[in-house]
């Protein structure tokens, strides 16, 4: 099960301190801010499942930032505080995005309360991903796909010499290998279906699991290593919110690591699809990604 993390943005230490210590205890996740422009930059390279946000700002920056948190993100739950909660002020908060206005002068367990609420129904939207995408691994997306994998077996002639080139063909179109899809193979052109996984599972580039529209490839040879391959691949997980190995919620990006792609002159270097973009820095990374759609 996913971690859920909670960013608290508190200026008032002691608070602070009790919303760390019982978030923790509940099992959450927890992260303390209190640089406005560092919570922004998480909020957006490594999306939380919630934030808890101080509005008692100095010049009245509590509701800009919840403003621009709403704007960067605007499906995160933000839980805002505040030491003098007024009607007006609730009311102005809500219509800046907030999932709910509370008193800092209330008990640690009321916000724990109310930020748990909020985050269950963030688990339960996870773990109806979760297990949509398991469903997706085992049947296919439409009805025309076992059209398409016949059409693609009756391009080899059905020939039982040709397993691979099924497989690759299928992925290709598919960008897995559905469970349904090795079956129907299988009883088309009488092979074992043990035969076609130990095939599927012999080599690394075919996947039972979706992969993304686009899929990253990170190079960490010995020279994209030393000029900061791994720090270019941290980015990445921390961007895509995944990681390495895996394929983000909207199917748009997968992640892999890679130990040479023969351009050790451009190091460091990662691909997008195929295209190599070499002596890569961290900053460049988010105008990259934002090509792919």
């Amino acid at each position: 099960m996913t971690e859920l993390v909670v960013l608290v943005f508190e200026r008032d230490a002691a608070r602070t301190s009790e919303l760390d210590k019982a978030l923790k205890a509940a099992g959450y996740g927890v992260r303390v801010f209190s640089d406005a422009t560092a919570l922004l930059a998480e909020a957006t390279q490594r999306p939380p499942s919630l934030v808890v946000l101080d509005l008692d700002l100095p010049h009245s920056e509590g509701p800009s930032l919840l403003k621009t948190l709403h704007d960067v993100a605007p499906g995160l739950a933000v839980v805002t505080e505040t030491a003098k909660p007024t009607v007006e002020g609730a009311v102005e908060a809500m219509r800046r995005g907030a999932y709910n206005y509370i008193s800092k002068h209330g008990p640690v367990a009321h916000a724990i309360d109310i930020i748990g609420r909020a985050l269950e129904k963030e688990r339960m939207e996870i773990e109806a991903r979760e297990k949509a995408r398991e469903r997706k691994i085992r049947t296919f997306d439409n009805p025309g796909s076992l059209a398409e994998i016949d059409s693609i077996l009756s391009r080899h002639h059905y020939s039982d010499s040709m397993l691979i080139a099924y497989l690759q063909d299928i992925q290709k179109d598919l960008r897995y290998l559905p469970q349904d899809a090795l079956r129907f193979v299988a009883r088309r052109i009488n092979v074992s279906l043990p035969r076609l996984y130990g095939i599927a599972t012999f080599y690394k580039s075919f996947s039972f699991r979706p992969r993304g529209r686009h899929t990253v490839h990170v190079c960490l040879g010995t020279a994209c290593h030393v000029r900061g391959g791994a720090r270019l691949l941290e980015s990445f997980e921390r961007m895509l919110g995944i990681p390495t190995g895996e394929t983000t919620y909207d199917d748009r990006f997968s992640l892999e690591s890679v130990r040479c792609v023969g351009c050790c002159g451009l190091a460091p270097v990662f691909m997008v699809d195929g295209h190599f973009y070499g002596k890569m820095t961290q900053e460049k990374i988010p105008q990259i990604v934002n090509r792919y759609e």
